[in-house]
């Protein structure tokens, strides 16, 4: 009997022991880096979308936090994360947007924000563009595992008739590019919807737009606006 609960006791601190060892060493490789985009754009997956569609025209750049989270132990030092885009992986031309090349990770913090900057041009109507961010090798931080040592960005500011179109011709009249755009950055909403908006509200939106349509001319005595296929733009065909 004593020899069987030896073999217990014995067990049970070589139990003890491995789990004591363990604990608080899930990540025992050298330290590394790995990348997440917003959450709201990017759950789920290596890649952000972004359109400047929805957004007025005045608005011309747009910035997203990329989180840099540390693999590994804190340290009582600041550490440098460096990144890079891959540029065959790239196709945005260099003045289309803007991060660090160096990011600071402060001493008993484990991660930092990047912040990119992704800026309007009208090549953004034709194609969309992407950037790849990558991390690079430095003596603080080795390249992190593939699914997460990057972020890819694609954007653009193409427009794309609305699925329910028919339903709002009613009020804003026949589609074309252009006034879909004035809408946009005139209205002050991005979708109009005859199943979440009533007749009367979406009447006053054509009101507001035609007003705004009249200052436009207006402003432009002998260039009203046209459309893409050189027709006067309306709200009432």
């Amino acid at each position: 009997m004593k020899h069987i609960h030896s073999i217990i006791v014995l067990c049970l601190i070589l139990f003890l022991g491995t789990s004591c060892e363990n604990d608080g060493f899930y990540y025992q490789d050298e330290p590394r880096v790995r990348m997440e985009g917003p959450e709201i754009w990017t759950l789920g997956t290596d890649s952000l979308e972004f359109s400047f569609v929805t957004t007025p025209s005045d608005i011309t750049e747009k910035t997203m936090d990329v989180t840099l989270y540390i693999m590994g132990m804190t340290t009582e030092y600041d550490r440098t994360v460096l990144l890079e885009a891959n540029t065959e992986k790239t196709t945005a031309d260099k003045s289309l947007y803007d991060f660090p090349t160096s990011v600071t990770i402060p001493a008993n913090a484990n991660q930092a924000i990047c912040t990119v900057t992704l800026k309007r041009a009208d090549i953004l109507q034709e194609q969309t563009v992407r950037l790849y961010i990558q991390t690079v090798a430095n003596e603080d931080f080795a390249i992190g595992n593939n699914e997460q040592n990057h972020i890819l960005i694609k954007w653009n500011d193409i427009l794309s008739k609305p699925n329910n179109w028919n339903e709002l011709e009613e009020f804003f009249g026949s589609y074309s590019d252009t006034k879909y755009r004035f809408i946009l950055n005139n209205a002050g909403v991005s979708e109009f919807s005859t199943e979440t908006m009533s007749w009367a509200e979406l009447q006053s939106y054509k009101i507001k737009l035609t007003n705004a349509l009249n200052e436009y001319n207006q402003a432009h005595p002998g260039n009203p606006l046209r459309d893409e296929n050189n027709q006067l733009v309306n709200f009432n065909n």
